[in-house]
């Protein structure tokens, strides 16, 4: 065992151990990534345990889909652990399995039926073929172009037309699909990954509510097809017991999806064409490629920033993010007001926790109506969960109760507002009426002159 921890592998060695070539660990090296601990007297690179296990690191987040420039930072600051990297890698290979699972399971009853000279139903042999001819991806991020040298200053106010990049990862592998879309379309698809409120509703937010209202259901979205640089893509849409496939640009359709938390496919032909097509950009974006971060956002729109998404602190933000977090776990397909109550409950920082904990709320007791409400799919659902009608209400009510009293913030004591503003009966079932929680809030909001009053913004 000890001469396994003292091993010095070479560069050659440790290249063909891990299936990475040579060159890729001397770029590793040459942008400090990845740095040999030894170089023997001929200045031959030696790597020890603790650069194998960096190593792992570096491969890993890619895999998650990192670039290489975020890796460098997140390591070099500590901000995610190797334990979390792994947990990360693991649960990504545990949806790869999932996948090959489920096309096992279609092909198994296939050969069974025939072995038992049963003629197999037409729709297990589509089943299996839409297993392997369109594979399912994740929207992960949208890009937007800045010149390399002002990456750090606002961006210019042209940059407000033009296009976006929005990058579609193979969600059973590393590829990833690059997809011109218009400046609009993209930063509605950004504000929507990033969970960043909007006032008013907007193109793709009317139509999920139309289908929505209409009893009809977007059941996945595909990228069919790269003809002459230019993408085409199918929304299925499923009413009255029927499917129906329309056509539609892949940026109105994965706005759509996003909204709805219908799953994102590319044809496999596509897939294959991304990384040679000469109009698709390679997985590694130039330096004059960003994200399309709240930041950039709020440079691009300076007005709408401080109306609408400027108004957030932060535990109401991460509040949001835990109601996305309990629908996930409980294998929800959407985001309740249920939901919304867990996220005010866990974020402990904010107002509505204490004021939840005094009125005997409890994080334990609002799960527990959680798992007594509606099923669970058998399948965790992924991707940014749409809200219901009742929980989309919450987030209308808690910005217009604030619109009046800019630069007020919203906090997580405004989304309980929020919360019994849109149901009045929301936590009867605590016997808590509405009544009484407005007026904790108020209570905590201005207590008397002789008690602190609590902190609810950072």
């Amino acid at each position: 065992m000890g001469e396994i921890e003292d091993r010095r592998w070479k560069v050659g060695e440790l290249a063909q151990a891990t299936g990475l070539t040579v060159r890729a660990l001397h770029h590793y090296d040459d942008v400090g990534l990845l740095v040999p601990s030894e170089r023997t007297s001929a200045g031959h690179r030696l790597y020890g345990d603790e650069e194998v296990r960096r190593l792992y690191h570096v491969l890993a987040l890619r895999r998650l889909g990192l670039r290489l420039e975020q890796i460098a930072g997140l390591l070099d600051d500590d901000s995610v652990s190797l334990a979390e990297t792994v947990r990360r890698h693991l649960e990504q290979v545990e949806r790869e399995l999932e996948h090959q699972h489920r096309l096992r399971g279609r092909l198994r009853q296939i050969l069974d039926a025939l072995e038992r000279s049963v003629e197999p139903a037409v729709e297990e042999f589509i089943e299996a073929m839409e297993a392997m001819t369109v594979i399912e991806t994740d929207v992960q991020d949208v890009l937007i172009r800045l010149p390399a040298e002002g990456a750090d200053e606002p961006p210019p106010r042209n940059a407000r037309e033009g296009q976006r990049m929005v990058l579609l990862r193979e969600r059973a592998g590393e590829r990833v699909l690059p997809i011109w879309i218009g400046a609009q379309e993209g930063d509605l698809l950004a504000a929507r990954l990033g969970e960043w409120p909007q006032h008013r509703p907007m193109g793709p937010d009317l139509t999920a509510r139309l289908l929505e209202t209409g009893g009809a259901r977007v059941e996945r979205v595909v990228i069919e097809s790269l003809r002459e640089n230019t993408f085409y893509a199918s929304v299925i849409v499923s009413a009255a017991g029927e499917s129906h496939e329309v056509d539609a640009r892949p940026s109105d359709a994965l706005n759509l999806a996003v909204r709805v938390g219908a799953p994102v496919f590319v044809t496999a032909d596509v897939l294959d064409q991304s990384s040679v097509h000469a109009g698709v950009v390679d997985t590694e974006t130039p330096e004059d490629w960003r994200s399309l971060s709240r930041e950039v956002i709020r440079s691009l729109y300076p007005r709408e920033a401080i109306a609408e998404w400027e108004r957030y602190t932060r535990q109401a933000w991460r509040a949001m993010r835990f109601a996305q977090e309990e629908a996930r776990a409980s294998k929800h397909d959407h985001i309740a007001p249920g939901h919304v109550l867990v996220g005010l409950l866990r974020e402990q920082e904010g107002l509505a926790a204490r004021i939840l904990d005094s009125l005997g709320i409890t994080t334990e007791r609002a799960r527990g109506r959680l798992r007594h409400g509606a099923g669970a799919d058998e399948e965790a659902a992924t991707g940014v969960l749409p809200r219901t009608s009742a929980a989309q209400r919450i987030i209308e009510l808690t910005l217009d109760a604030e619109s009046s009293k800019l630069p007020q913030r919203v906090g997580t004591e405004h989304i309980l507002l929020g919360l019994v503003g849109a149901d009045e009966a929301a936590l009867l079932d605590f016997g808590v009426a509405a009544d009484r929680v407005r007026e904790a809030v108020r209570r905590a909001m201005d207590p008397p002159d002789d008690e602190s009053r609590p902190a609810a913004r950072p």
